[in-house]
């Protein structure tokens, strides 16, 4: 189980790498609709890029669970502490370097760690229950957090300084002008 169960963690990286490429590109394939607000970034901000990891992973993960026949509260524990751990890691790296290629270092990471913790004799079996719970939370946030997101850093767009959906003819010229400006 262990040997499958590693390869499947590693094409599970892979298949992170190669969806958010395409989640990141997918709202405006789709020209702003529906479906590219749920599914792609709407703007350059950490928190849309990283959304582009997190429902990848999550995919993978119903995946694996579905294919592998992996005990399923320590795999539920393992995953979901995995998934928050590549959130909040992918946020922090990506804020402190300003760069996006934060993903390069957290998404093996995360895969790594749900390895390690389902591979374990830890008791993950009693983290069930909050797991789900977690999971309930970040299924809301993730679809909350795109249309009414915060005035927080994780938010703002690095090219234009907006939070949320940035307006179809929105000028970025004029945004560089400003930008230009205030130096």
């Amino acid at each position: 189980m262990d040997k499958r169960f590693l390869a499947a963690e590693i094409a599970g990286a892979a298949f992170v790498a190669a969806c958010s490429a395409f989640m990141r590109r997918l709202y405006d394939w789709t020209d702003g609709e529906l479906l590219g607000i749920l599914f792609g970034s709407v703007n350059g901000s950490s928190w849309e890029l990283c959304k582009t990891l997190l429902l990848p992973f999550l995919i993978w993960s119903l995946l694996e669970l579905l294919t592998l026949r992996l005990p399923f509260h320590r795999f539920v524990a393992a995953k979901t502490a995995a998934l928050y751990a590549l959130g909040a890691g992918f946020l922090l790296l990506s804020q402190l370097t300003g760069s996006t290629a934060a993903g390069i270092i957290c998404v093996p990471g995360a895969f790594a760690l749900s390895f390690l913790l389902c591979s374990s004799s830890l008791r993950l079996r009693g983290l069930f229950a909050p797991a789900l719970v977690l999971l309930f939370l970040f299924v809301a946030f993730y679809f909350s957090l795109t249309p009414f997101p915060p005035r927080h850093e994780f938010f703002r767009d690095r090219l234009t300084g907006m939070y949320g959906i940035i307006p179809r003819h929105f000028d970025y010229g004029a945004a560089a002008l400003d930008a230009l400006n205030s130096i």
